[in-house]
C-alpha cells in the first residue's frame, strides 16, 4: 500500500543554509522530501495529507554533537567517586532513555555521544534503531580515554585511595600500544567515535599545560580509529593541546578554549569540527563569580580541597579563558573553521533540554548571526554525522529530517527554547512528535 504523502504548504522555509522564504510548499513521501517548491503543490493526489503551515517554519532537524546520554543523575542526590558511577547501570540506562526523547522533542533529529560508562551509547544507539527508545539518529562514543596522571585519571589521581575497580566513563592507556589497544577495545564494542582527554581546562578550571598524550599515543589512537572507519573527539583546551589535535587528524575539536590564528590553520587544513561548547562556562561563572567565597568553602573542584586563594585564582583562570575564547571564536567562524553545537548538558546547571540556551548565547553575546548557527545546528551537524548529502538541508531528494517550529529562529532565536514551539518533528519521513492541533492534526492520522 502506497504510503500517503504529507504536503506543506505555505511554511516560512529555514532550509539549514540560505535565509529565509515564505510561501514554500514541501512533499514528504515516505523517507524522503520529494518538493520543494514557492507556491501552491504541483499535484495532488487522493489520502494526501495536507498540512497548512502560515506563520510557521519548516526547518531541518538539527544535531546535538556533544551528548552525555546518562548525564541527569546529579541533582538527584547520587554521589559517586567517578562520573557514570552515579547510579546503577540500569537506572542510568533509564535516564539515558528519557534524554533521548527530550533531545528528539527539542528537534534534534541527530546526535554524537561524548564519553559514557557501560557502553551504554551503543546500547542507545542499538534500541533506537530497533524502535524500543524513541531517540535521534545516534553515534555511539567510548568511554574517555586518559593517561596515567592526567585531570580525569580518577583511578590514580583524586581517587587513589579507593582503588577503584570501575572508573566509570574514563579508561586509562599509556603508549602507544596500550592506546592501540584500547581504541580497538572500545571501538569493539560497537562504537563510533572514540573519546580522548587531551588537556586541562575548560569550564570550571583554567587551560594551562600541553598536551597529556606523547605524539606515539595521539597518533596510534587516531590512525586506530580511522583505520577502522571510525571518529576521534579529543577534550582539548589548551593552545598546543588544539594545535598537536588538529595535526593528528583529531575530528572534533571538543572547547578548544585558547584557539589562536596557528590553531585555525592547522583544524582547516585537517577538516575537524570545532564544538565550542561555552555554555557551561557561563553557568559555572555565574555561580562561582557570585559565591560568598568568606563564608563557604567552594567545593568546585570535583570535591577536592584547595585553599581560597586558590580557588579564587582558579575562577579568574577560567574568566580570562572564556573572554579569550569569546574573542577568538568569532574570528574561527569568519576564517571558516566548521562548528556544531552541543555542551555539557546533563548537569545541574545545564539540565537537558536547555540546548537553545546555547544556541542563543552566540547568537546574543558573541554575535554571531542566527543563519550561521542554524547552520551549525543542521548542515554541519549532519556533515558531522557522515549525512551531509542526505540531512540538514531541507532539499528534494534527502531524508525527511523536518522540524515545524512556531516561530522563525532567524528573527528570534530564542524562540527554539521552548519545546512547545517545537509542533512537530519527522525523523526519515516518520512523524515522531506531533502538536499540530492534537488529537485531529492531520500528522495524527496514520496510513
Amino acid at each position: 500500500m502506497t504510503q500517503p504523502r504529507i504536503v506543506f504548504t505555505s511554511a516560512n522555509l529555514v532550509d539549514g543554509v540560505n535565509p529565509a522564504q515564505r510561501g514554500v510548499t514541501v512533499i514528504v513521501e515516505g523517507e524522503r522530501i520529494t518538493h520543494v517548491g514557492a507556491g501552491a503543490a504541483p499535484d495532488s493526489r487522493p489520502g494526501d495529507r495536507m498540512v497548512d503551515l502560515s506563520d510557521k517554519t519548516l526547518m531541518p532537524g538539527m544535531f546535538q554533537c556533544h551528548f552525555h546520554a546518562h548525564f541527569g543523575a546529579f541533582g538527584e542526590g547520587v554521589g559517586a567517586p567517578a562520573l557514570g558511577l552515579e547510579g546503577s547501570p540500569a537506572y542510568l540506562a533509564m535516564l539515558t532513555a528519557k534524554n533521548a526523547g527530550i533531545c528528539l522533542d527539542h528537534g534534534y533529529t541527530g546526535a554524537v555521544g561524548s564519553s559514557n560508562a557501560h557502553v551504554i551509547d551503543v546500547a542507545l544507539k542499538e534500541a533506537i534503531l530497533a524502535g524500543h527508545v524513541r531517540g535521534p539518529r545516534y553515534l555511539a562514543c567510548t568511554r574517555e580515554l586518559v593517561t596515567t596522571g592526567d585531570y580525569s585519571d580518577y583511578s590514580n589521581n583524586r581517587n587513589w585511595f579507593m582503588e577503584l575497580g570501575n572508573t566509570g566513563l574514563t579508561l586509562q592507556a599509556d603508549g602507544a600500544d596500550g592506546w592501540r589497544r584500547a581504541v580497538r577495545s572500545e571501538l569493539g564494542k560497537g562504537a563510533d567515535i572514540v573519546k580522548i582527554s587531551a588537556s586541562a581546562g575548560h569550564g570550571s578550571m583554567p587551560a594551562r599545560g600541553t598536551i597529556y598524550q606523547t605524539p606515539d599515543e595521539l597518533h596510534a589512537c587516531v590512525d586506530t580509529a580511522h583505520e577502522l572507519g571510525k571518529l576521534v573527539r579529543a577534550h582539548v583546551a589548551t593552545r598546543d593541546g588544539i594545535l598537536a589535535c588538529a595535526r593528528a587528524g583529531v575530528d572534533v575539536i571538543d572547547h578548544a578554549d585558547r584557539i589562536d590564528r596557528e590553531c585555525i590553520d592547522a583544524i582547516l587544513e585537517a577538516g575537524s569540527f570545532v564544538v565550542p561548547s561555552m555554555l557551561w562556562t557561563v553557568r559555572f561563572l555565574e555561580v562561582a563569580e557570585n559565591w560568598d567565597h568568606a563564608e563557604r568553602t567552594l567545593q568546585i573542584n570535583e570535591g577536592f580541597p584547595e585553599s581560597l586563594d586558590d580557588t579564587l585564582a582558579r575562577i579568574r583562570g577560567v574568566r580570562e579563558d572564556f573572554e579569550y575564547t569569546c574573542r577568538a571564536m568569532p574570528d574561527a567562524v569568519a576564517a571558516g573553521v566548521k562548528m556544531v553545537v552541543g555542551d555539557d548538558f546533563g548537569t545541574p546547571i545545564m539540565p537537558h533540554g536547555d540546548y537553545a540556551a546555547e544556541l542563543v548565547f552566540y547568537v546574543k553575546q558573541l554575535g554571531i548571526s542566527p543563519l550561521e548557527v542554524i547552520r551549525w545546528a543542521t548542515s554541519n551537524g549532519a556533515e558531522l554525522m557522515g549525512h551531509g548529502g542526505d540531512l540538514g538541508r531541507i532539499e528534494a531528494g534527502r531524508l525527511a529530517d523536518v522540524v515545524v517550529l512556531d516561530g522563525d529562529p532567524l528573527q528570534d532565536i530564542t524562540c527554539l527554547a521552548d519545546p512547545a514551539n517545537v509542533l512537530a518533528v519527522l525523523k526519515g519521513g516518520e512523524v515522531v512528535k506531533d502538536l499540530l492541533g492534537e488529537p485531529q492534526s492531520p500528522l495524527a492520522v496514520r496510513a
